[in-house]
Order: C-alpha cells, then sequence, then structure tokens
C-alpha cells in the first residue's frame, strides 16, 4: 500500500472541522466560529453526513459490487475508527482533554 500523505490527511480534516463550525455558525445566525461565543453543532447530524460522505467516496471504489465485498471495507473502516478513539483517548487522558459532547446514534 502507498504512503499516506499525513499533512494533506491533517489539512483535509481542519477544513472539514472548519466547514461543520462555518455552517453551524450560519445556521444559528451567530458571529463567525472562534470569536469566543459557544457555537452548538448538532452531532447527530455531524455523524450522518459524515457517513453519507464516506458511502460517496466508497461508491466509486473498484471491487465493492457485492455484499460481501462492502463488508469487508466497511469491516476495515470500522477498526479504523476503534483505533482512532482508542487513540484519541489515550491522547485526552495524557492532555486532561474531556470529549465534546455527542449524541448516540442508532441504526436503523
Amino acid at each position: 500500500m502507498t504512503e499516506l500523505n499525513e499533512e494533506y490527511i491533517s489539512d483535509l480534516r481542519r477544513a472539514v472541522v472548519k466547514a461543520i463550525c462555518e455552517v453551524s455558525a450560519q445556521r444559528q445566525h451567530s458571529p463567525e466560529a472562534g470569536k469566543g461565543d459557544t457555537l452548538y453543532i448538532g452531532s447527530a447530524e455531524v455523524c450522518q453526513m459524515l457517513t453519507i460522505l464516506l458511502a460517496e467516496f466508497l461508491e466509486g471504489v473498484p471491487g465493492l459490487d457485492t455484499p460481501s465485498e462492502v463488508r469487508r471495507m466497511s469491516d476495515v473502516v470500522a477498526k479504523k475508527i476503534r483505533l482512532g478513539i482508542g487513540e484519541i483517548r489515550r491522547h485526552r487522558e495524557e492532555t486532561g482533554g474531556t470529549p465534546p459532547p455527542s449524541i448516540i446514534i442508532r441504526g436503523n
């Protein structure tokens, strides 16, 4: 597998977070995000958007033509999410940070 460009990944992540904050601020008729005001972000809606976005990107991946192939890719994504959550939790423990409030989303 090709090495991933971590700088590009970081730039993409920042851009997505910025877009989420900007849209949330607009919907709340708040001043620009980052001006010290409290910004409420709908975590259920953000999770739904990220799920849809991921599905849109994965839909075009070659070799995802059968349910078993999609399930295999879903398992890979789920493993990466589990590992990411573990890394984030370790970092929070080291820094004393707390996770943002979240809403549990139940599948249909």
